[in-house]
């Protein structure tokens, strides 16, 4: 099973996905769950992860590093996994790329999809979008990087790329509403209900 979370930056998806992972972790054991983040994911990735974003390059530009990392990360880690029969949780995937790149940035999301298909990048089974409000998202933001530089509108634009990819696609996305009103593991319960649902 692959599993993403999404979201602003802020909206506690890192956290998420940990509590996810210990969670299969203590149930099919250590070494049937692997846990995992973009960007970066492997030695390759992590190390352009600072390029991408701490610099501020051309939004083409940018979406090839993305897709050229990813296509890597799936490659050196992700499909190993699967095809193992292990779990992979990962912070972030394709759709935060649509959602940054695309809604965000402006850039053509056909070309995207195109650029994605190309390099064989797979879907994952499930994944959690979690909405919270922006200003209470940017507020809670800890990593500091060139999209903490951006503006509410930005983030708005963001959000509502998120909220279209789940609409598009209802049987793999999941939106948690309300973040800014739960605790982590309200939040956390919530994502098992839904898997429990998901699986049967």
């Amino acid at each position: 099973m692959f599993i993403t979370f999404e979201g602003i930056d802020g909206s506690g998806k890192t956290t998420q996905s940990k509590l996810l992972a210990n969670h299969f972790k203590q149930i099919h054991g250590e070494n049937n769950v692997v846990s995992t983040r973009e960007p970066g994911g492997t030695d390759f990735a992590e190390k352009i992860r600072g390029v991408s974003l701490t610099n501020n390059i051309d939004p083409i530009s940018e979406l090839l590093l993305l897709i050229s990392m990813r296509h890597e990360h799936m490659k050196k880690l992700i499909l190993p996994a699967l095809a193992e029969g292990k779990i992979v949780i990962c912070d972030r995937f394709i759709d935060s790329t649509i959602a940054y790149q695309g809604y965000g940035f402006g850039v053509d999301l056909k070309l995207i999809e195109d650029l994605h298909r190309l390099a064989g990048v797979r879907y994952p089974d499930i994944t959690f979008i979690l909405d919270i409000d922006v200003k209470v998202g940017l507020s809670r933001a800890k990593d500091k990087n060139k999209y903490e530089e951006m503006d509410v509108n930005f983030y708005n634009k963001v959000g509502k790329g998120f909220k279209e990819i789940a609409i598009k696609e209802p049987g793999r996305c999941h939106v948690i509403t309300e973040i800014e009103t739960k605790n982590d593991n309200q939040v956390h319960t919530k994502i098992i209900d839904k898997i429990t649902i998901a699986k049967t």
